[in-house]
């Protein structure tokens, strides 16, 4: 549950024309985001009745006790909020409504008066010039509670500044290294006002704006890919209203975004030979599928984009909208090669899905942890305030690589700007290429387009990303929960903790892995036994020797997509030798990758439900498991034997997951 603390200022008993004080103003706008447990804080003689419960402290340094005991005796995220604050309700919900695990400040250019912070990335890095400004509220989420419980900033405020409790949370965020989201709302002003005319002409400002217009506005997402630009946002605003104003939610219409994804994929998994008769008629079964894909999207869209609108956040909401995202894409693949297979050659078609399916898990899992790793080196080179230059040839190249990509994307919506995010595969270009290579080419060449472009998108952000990476020199995956993004399982406890050079280096003994479960791949594709499974085994060994080392080096964040490649790989080799049925070896590897995601969904703005993973088992278990179900099916020379293990496999997987989810979700609701 959530609970807020209003810090004292003067310009909170200012008194407004016909909403009472300025705080009165406040609270109300609080409770009206959502939150009940208000706690005011006041100076000794303010004896004014508040709509909140009341604790008289004595100075900042007193704020900060108030704030420490009511912080770690409960649950949820804390907000703080300056007495003096003017803002919009849709300003300060847009802080309050964020149901993430980030902490965050609101932060604009409309107070001269406050003080200035840098922000880059979208986060505020501390004190430092420029036209953002702090806002006079903040969110700190329940995860970063826990890690500032030990290094809370009590007894560190000096003065009487109204703002110094304030700032002192910030800093001490800051000093662990938290990453601090910079929340704003162009275009509605809002300030700690100073005096009544202050306030009023504010109140004024933002009034002024049709607020509707301005959420609709701003509920499309700036910086879309090509496609959901042109394709889906230039009209899909008018569904927004639509489902306003018929009182639909986001979830629901995530609901339907799937329904719709699931309905393609089985017109192209009944393939066109057992379904249509004539080449025409097949034409128009694929064009349907098509349509229903395009229109999957746009309610993908949609959802987001009415969240934003109606500021209706959901942490479980959040983490659907990403979970179907890959779990539609999926089961378009799956479609696609159940519909090539159809008449034809099964393993291609089987085997091209799957490493469609492989690349984009390695490829979101890559991008999830360089966003992590740029994240964190903005936040600790401000911290340290390094001002040495970058050493070597190639954190030189980085840097100016760097500078290159922002200067792109600060050309926004420039044919540069198209291109630079056109190459990566984005979603809607995928889903869109998907559809039209199925309906006029058919769906076997449809994945194999799919495939190529998602390795060329691979080798394009895998090159500039290693050079950026000795420009940032941040070492992403030294954190706590490291274990938990690894997901080695109880196996992990075997290994010696540093035992030698090899496990000392996490990024080498992760590639040797990734090579030799791509080796056991090829070898199985070609027709190998004996040498796929053991190579499959070395690969698990190899990647499990760095589990209890030091995550240190800087190239290190590229560890957890090596792991995901390496179970992927190993399950996939042990599949093809076993001669497991090719659509339970993709289920498999599906409920598999989305176990993944759920890792992701932690690192993004979506918290995920799932709480332990234990149950889970481990990367490195299932491996082998799948290297010991292979190995009995040879000796056996049983295939079906193989097929059921994995079968079960995916079936334990997926109900560990999903009752996971549920008690997350039963957890949630509760607190």
């Amino acid at each position: 549950m959530s609970r807020a603390v209003i810090l004292p200022a003067p310009g909170g008993s200012l008194e407004l024309p016909d909403d009472g004080t300025v705080l009165d103003r406040l609270i109300a706008q609080i409770r009206e985001a959502g939150c009940e447990d208000i706690t005011v804080l006041t100076r000794p003689g303010d004896d004014r009745p508040r709509k909140a419960e009341r604790i008289e402290s004595a100075d900042p340094q007193t704020d900060l006790e108030h704030i420490g005991a009511i912080a770690f005796t409960g649950a949820g995220p804390l907000f703080l909020a300056s007495a003096d604050l003017v803002a919009s309700q849709t300003t300060v919900a847009a802080v309050l409504s964020d149901s993430s695990r980030r902490s965050g400040v609101l932060v604009g250019a409309d107070d001269p008066a406050a003080a200035p912070v840098g922000v880059e990335r979208g986060l505020v890095t501390g004190p430092g010039p420029g036209p953002d400004r702090l806002g006079g509220l903040a969110k700190l989420s329940a995860a970063h509670l826990k890690r500032l419980e030990r290094h809370w900033p009590a007894g560190r405020a000096e003065g009487d500044a109204p703002g110094h409790a304030f700032d002192a949370v910030l800093a001490a965020l800051h000093s662990r290294a938290i990453p601090v989201n910079a929340y704003k709302t162009p275009g509605l002003p809002h300030r700690q006002a100073r005096d009544e005319e202050d306030a009023v002409k504010t109140i004024d400002a933002f009034t002024s704006v049709d607020m509707d217009a301005w959420r609709l506005k701003h509920a499309v997402k700036h910086d879309d890919d090509l496609f959901a630009t042109y394709g889906v946002s230039s009209w899909s605003p008018k569904l927004v209203k639509l489902a306003a104003r018929l009182g639909i939610g986001p979830t629901p219409i995530t609901w339907v975004s799937i329904v719709l994804a699931l309905g393609a994929a089985a017109i192209f998994a009944a393939g066109s030979p057992g379904l249509v008769d004539g080449a025409t008629a097949a034409v128009a079964w694929y064009a349907l599928a098509a349509a229903l894909m395009y229109f999957s999207f746009v309610f993908d869209c949609v959802d987001g984009q009415l969240a934003r609108y109606t500021q209706n956040f959901s942490a479980f909401g959040g983490w659907l909208d990403m979970m179907a995202d890959r779990g539609k894409e999926y089961a378009i693949y799956a479609g696609l090669a159940a519909g090539a297979a159809v008449g034809g050659d099964a393993a291609s078609a089987w085997g091209l899905a799957i490493a469609a399916m492989i690349t984009q898990t390695v490829r979101h899992t890559a991008d999830t942890w360089y966003a992590v790793l740029l994240d964190t080196a903005v936040v600790r080179q401000a911290r340290k305030r390094e001002t040495a230059p970058p050493i070597g040839r190639a954190a030189h190249l980085g840097q100016r690589l760097g500078s290159a990509s922002e200067q792109v994307m600060g050309a926004h919506r420039s044919f540069l700007y198209w291109t630079k995010r056109t190459i990566v595969a984005g979603v809607g270009e995928r889903w869109l290429v998907l559809a039209v290579a199925a309906v006029a080419f058919g769906p076997r060449i449809a994945i194999a387009v799919l495939l190529c472009w998602q390795l060329l998108a691979l080798g394009y952000t895998g090159a500039g990303r290693t050079l950026r990476t000795f420009a940032a020199r941040t070492a992403a995956l030294r954190r706590p929960d490291r274990s938990a993004h690894r997901d080695d399982g109880f196996l992990a406890r075997l290994m010696p903790r540093g035992g030698d050079r090899f496990a000392n280096l996490p990024v080498v003994s992760t590639a040797l892995a990734v090579v030799a479960a791509g080796v056991a791949v090829g070898l199985a594709a070609d027709g190998g036994t004996r040498w796929p499974l053991a190579l499959a085994a070395v690969a698990v060994l190899a990647g499990l020797a760095a589990a209890r080392s030091d995550h240190d080096g800087i190239f290190d964040w590229l560890v957890p997509a090596g792991l995901r490649a390496v179970e992927l790989g190993v399950v996939t080799a042990a599949g093809i030798v076993a001669g497991v049925a090719w659509p339970v070896l993709f289920a498999l590897l599906a409920v598999i990758a989305l176990y993944f995601y759920d890792l992701a969904a932690g690192l993004d703005k979506a918290a995920s439900p799932v709480a332990r993973r234990e149950l889970g088992l481990g990367w490195p278990a299932r491996g082998l498991i799948a290297v010991a179900a292979a190995t009995a099916a040879m000796v056996l020379e049983s295939s079906p034997v193989a097929t059921a293990v994995f079968g079960a496999l995916a079936v334990y997987v997926a109900a560990v997951f999903i009752g996971a989810i549920v008690a997350g979700a039963v957890r949630a609701a509760r607190a």
